[in-house]
């Protein structure tokens, strides 16, 4: 029968334990999913996916209930040394002439007294491992330094909006397949390229479109924030 047990302990159609053994209480996780780097330090990163993991019973008679979320892919804020938590950013790395980078910071009176003026931003991406509580892969993906820092007060919060603009470094010779394309534009023969976000391209790379084409890298725009990534990818020879 179903919820025979007292207070409904086994969920309706649950399978019994086995024979002999006893209950199996697992730990359940809740990962917070879109949550912008609620906890301290920011460490949850900004487009966390979430999920549930279920860390098992250590030495219960079934073990564990089934596999731990394997890794969430995750955006990081560094300022100098300091990791921060963030709500956006929007960035565009150039191959030439000055980069731009701003990041939201939501709660930025308990941020903003650790703040330097110049300090290094850098916005990172790379995979979080829940069951391990361990990051992996991070790269930085934009960068400049600290420059403006906007600072919007209202009754119930406080944000500081920081940015600026700096030299990005010259990027090793690579070439990336963009994944997720999802508009394309060619202006005066200079090609744009909307789709996810990549890992490793960077400016003076080439991307090869998914029609198959390459191109040479110029620009790279990164827009994101609590529901959605992307970054447009554009061709030298657009300023």
């Amino acid at each position: 029968m179903l919820n025979t047990d007292p207070l409904n302990s086994r969920a309706i159609g649950a399978a019994l334990p086995p024979d002999g053994g006893n209950d199996c209480i697992p730990i359940i996780k809740r990962l917070p999913g879109s949550v912008l780097n609620s906890s301290p330090l920011g460490s949850w990163a900004l487009n966390a996916s979430g999920g549930t993991i279920v860390i098992g019973c250590d030495d219960g008679p079934q073990g564990t209930l089934f596999d731990p979320l394997e890794r969430v892919e995750v955006y990081l804020l560094l300022i100098g040394e300091w990791r921060v938590p963030m709500s956006s950013f929007q960035a565009t790395m150039r191959r030439t002439g000055k980069s731009f980078l701003q990041a939201i910071v939501p709660a930025g009176d308990s941020i903003l007294p650790s703040l330097e003026y110049g300090a290094l931003m850098q916005v990172q991406l790379g995979y979080y491992y829940p069951s391990a509580d361990e990051y992996d892969g991070l790269e930085t993906i934009a960068l400049a330094p600290l420059e403006l820092i906007r600072s919007d007060e209202g009754p119930t919060r406080f944000t500081l909006a920081l940015s600026g603009y700096g030299d990005f470094p010259q990027a090793e010779p690579r070439e990336r397949v963009l994944q997720g394309v999802q508009t394309r534009s060619v202006n005066q023969g200079v090609r744009r390229v909307r789709c996810h976000v990549d890992l490793l391209l960077r400016p003076d790379n080439y991307a090869v479109d998914a029609n198959g084409e390459s191109f040479h890298v110029g620009q790279i725009q990164y827009f994101v924030n609590p529901t959605s990534a992307a970054m447009e990818v554009i061709e030298v020879g657009n300023g």
